[in-house]
C-alpha cells in the first residue's frame, strides 16, 4: 500500500476551509484532475454521502464515485473511491483541519493500492501523486486566500 502525508497553512479561517474543500462543487476549482463534481446523494453532507467526479488522467476520461467515510466539520473529513479508479485498486484521502494563528493547518493524508501487476511502481506513484497534491492544495491555499 502506497502512502503519502502533506501539510499546508492556509491563511483563512478553519471552517471556510473546511468548507471550501469537502465541497465537491469546488473540486474543480483546485484539483487538476477534475473537471465538474457533484453531491449524488441528497441528504446533508457526512458519514455515508456520496459524489461523482469527471475527469482525466492519462488522456482517458473517468468518472470516479467516492463517498465520506469520515465527517467531523470542521475538523477532519476523509473519503474513499468506491471502485477502481485509473491505476489504484483503491484510494482513500483524509483531511485533517485545525487552527493555527490566524489561519489554518491543513493535513492531507493519501493510502492507495495500485492495480495488482502495476504493484512494482507503488513508489514512483506515490512520488508523481505527492508532488500533483502539492500542486492542487498550493491551488486551493491561493483560492481560499485570495477571498
Amino acid at each position: 500500500m502506497g502512502k503519502f502525508t502533506l501539510n499546508v497553512f492556509i491563511n483563512c479561517p478553519q471552517q471556510d476551509v473546511f468548507d471550501f474543500l469537502s465541497n465537491p462543487a469546488n473540486i474543480s476549482k483546485w484539483d487538476s484532475d477534475f473537471e465538474s463534481a457533484e453531491w449524488t446523494s441528497s441528504d446533508v453532507p457526512g458519514i455515508g454521502s456520496t459524489y461523482r467526479a469527471s475527469g482525466k488522467r492519462l488522456g482517458f476520461e473517468k468518472d470516479g464515485f467516492f463517498e465520506i467515510v469520515q465527517w467531523d466539520c470542521p475538523n477532519r473529513y476523509s473519503y474513499k473511491a468506491k471502485e477502481r479508479m485509473f491505476l489504484f485498486e483503491r484510494a482513500e484521502i483524509a483531511i485533517t483541519l485545525k487552527p493555527k494563528g490566524d489561519g489554518t493547518e491543513a493535513t492531507c493524508e493519501y493510502q492507495f493500492e495500485i492495480v495488482g501487476p502495476l504493484k512494482f511502481a507503488e513508489g514512483f506513484v506515490a512520488r508523481m501523486g505527492k508532488k500533483r497534491i502539492e500542486g492542487n492544495l498550493d491551488t486551493a491555499k491561493r483560492l481560499l486566500e485570495a477571498s
